[in-house]
């Protein structure tokens, strides 16, 4: 019994060390719908034009994150289309109020800063 403990903890300290960050997938459309799924990014705009990247943010404390993507706004990010349909935003996003979550989305996934 007490080996077959041992052998769980093991099993589950690996996979939390060597587990990669989940991928977020993109959703392009013209409005944000009610309730936002946890590994999803919003790009919203009309076609070619795009005004907002949003999702929840990936600290899990459930606030909508925001990001302008109007060359015009302040600030604002830019937006990189990938092939494999993910999606990069620079600079990082980080929050001043709240979480103070920092970080990076690069080809879909969250880069944390420390």
């Amino acid at each position: 019994m007490t080996y077959n403990l041992m052998r769980r903890a093991f099993r589950w300290l690996t996979n939390l060390f060597t587990r990669q960050p989940p991928v977020y997938r993109t959703a392009f459309m013209e409005e944000l719908p009610e309730r936002l799924d946890k590994h999803l990014i919003y790009i919203l705009g009309e076609g070619e034009y795009t005004w907002s990247a949003e999702m929840l943010c990936p600290c899990g404390c459930g606030e909508v994150l925001h990001m302008s993507l109007h060359p015009d706004g302040r600030p604002r990010w830019e937006l990189t289309r990938h092939p494999d349909g993910t999606v990069s935003l620079s600079p990082s996003v980080w929050r001043k109020v709240g979480c103070r979550s920092h970080f990076f989305l690069e080809r879909g996934r969250v880069r944390w800063c420390k």
